[in-house]
């Protein structure tokens, strides 16, 4: 068990890519549902990936390959 308090860098695009993956399945369950309020939860998960996507766009130009790298390599997490 790491005794690590503070975030590592590269776990932010592990966090950005969990949370894309997420809403990527919610959308996808809720893209043949007619009810209002399902309807309306559709719209708002695509809008929160909108918004989700403008950050990682700002993320990613700064740190390069770099922190993508470091994600590949990271022994706890296997690449998808």
């Amino acid at each position: 068990m790491s005794k690590r308090h503070t975030v590592s860098p590269y776990h932010v695009i592990t966090f950005y890519n969990d949370m894309f993956d997420q809403m990527d399945g919610v959308m996808q369950a809720l893209a043949r549902k007619k009810t209002q309020w399902q309807d309306s939860l559709y719209f708002a998960v695509k809008f929160a990936q909108q918004k989700l996507s403008k950050y990682y766009t700002k993320v990613t130009p700064m740190t390069g390959m770099l922190l993508i790298s470091a994600h590949i390599l990271d022994p706890f997490r296997k690449l998808r």
